[in-house]
């Protein structure tokens, strides 16, 4: 069966796509899942009191100030053709009714998403400093239990040769699937979990068209009452470099990600990947000749591949490897200074080796995404 999967695609501060980033949950059928822990139950956090305090923030300041508030609201719709990513196996299973995907109404899905960005630059001297926070809510339309509520609290920093921005995201529910409880309820239980992340960013330019690019984050991530075994803790650290010519801009990124599986007992689902990314983008162009400075539009391409070692010299996790391929394309128009479009499509295929033949017939899987995004700034 298909395992919660990280999503290797990060754009900016954007966290569109956020799935358990460390243990692979076995078949539902077998018994190789690791002995569980007690633990209270879990809920989601309230996240009342992170907006009132955003909102009580952007009051205190003077009417001149609250002026430059900036308020962009996007609209997005994705088409997933493998929404809970399961394997060949598991999707033959599904359309023969195994009552271990019961949980499954559609293979396929679609996804809406709505999206608020609240940004109030300050400016002293040849400083800037930009609060910000986004908050997103989305909402699966055949498997309604696919559902999420995210907030991102940020702090910007600008400089002329260089600027930094430090975040804060919390995510107090991401629903996998569901799985039996094979050592506890046997039943189809929720396989989902929250997660807390604290990220930083560095973006410098030693060149006027060159800029480097240095990442680094930290996950939490917290599984509820039935799967605490697969709590665990993720770090990241990323190097990059982007350069822009007459044409186009090219760039190259590497990742290093190390995922420690703090909850586990038997069985243990640490490891360490590597992530190699490369990216183009066209400048942008005029959708018609007889208008230079009306809208314009681009398109983009990134390709990226991750190699994830599994740490482990269990049974079910030894000797593992994940091979990830991600292929990312994309057109942004815009329309005009308030208002973008943008069409995307993106290919992530997982390619499996391990010496066990129910890892390698449920773990593998492929899905294709299209989505398209309507953005307009207030």
């Amino acid at each position: 069966m298909s395992d919660k999967q990280k999503n290797i695609s990060d754009q900016s501060f954007s966290e569109n796509r956020t799935t358990g980033a460390g243990a692979d949950k076995t078949d539902s059928t077998g018994t190789d899942k690791g002995t569980k822990r007690p633990a209270p139950m879990r809920g989601p956090r309230n996240l009342k009191p992170i907006i009132m305090s955003l909102i009580l923030f952007l009051g205190l300041g003077s009417h001149r100030l609250q002026a430059q508030l900036e308020t962009t609201v996007s609209l997005t719709g994705t088409y997933s053709d493998n929404v809970f990513q399961l394997s060949e196996h598991d999707l033959q299973r599904f359309d023969q009714g195994h009552q271990n995907l019961s949980f499954v109404n559609t293979s396929d899905d679609l996804s809406l998403a709505l999206r608020a960005d609240l940004a109030w630059p300050l400016r002293y001297k040849w400083w800037k400093f930009t609060p910000s926070v986004t908050g997103t809510i989305s909402q699966n339309v055949s498997n309604t239990s696919k559902q999420r509520r995210d907030v991102i609290l940020r702090l910007r920093t600008d400089r002329y040769y260089w600027n930094f921005t430090a975040a804060y995201g919390y995510y107090p529910f991401i629903y996998v699937r569901d799985y039996v409880d094979n050592d506890g309820t046997s039943q189809l239980e929720s396989f989902d979990y929250e997660k807390n992340l604290w990220r930083g960013d560095l973006n410098l330019k030693p060149l006027r068209k060159t800029t480097v690019q240095l990442h680094a984050r930290h996950e939490q991530y917290f599984y509820n009452q039935y799967w605490t075994e697969y709590d665990g803790n993720a770090t990241t650290l990323g190097l990059g470099v982007r350069h822009s010519f007459p044409l186009f801009t090219l760039g190259a990124m590497y990742h290093w990600r190390s995922f420690e599986n703090s909850g586990a007992k038997d069985l243990d689902s640490s490891y360490e990947s590597n992530i190699y990314t490369g990216s183009i983008r066209l400048r942008s162009m005029p959708l018609s000749d007889d208008n230079k400075k009306g809208p314009t539009w681009y398109p983009s391409l990134a390709l990226s591949y991750e190699e994830r070692l599994f740490q482990s010299g269990d049974a079910w996790y030894g000797n593992r490897e994940y091979k990830i391929y991600n292929t990312q394309a994309g057109l942004n128009f815009l329309l005009n200074p308030k208002m973008n479009i943008s069409l995307d499509y993106s290919h992530t295929f997982r390619n499996v080796e391990s010496p066990l033949q129910t890892v390698l017939r449920s773990k593998e899987y492929s899905e294709n995404k299209v989505s398209a995004t309507v953005k307009y700034s207030l």
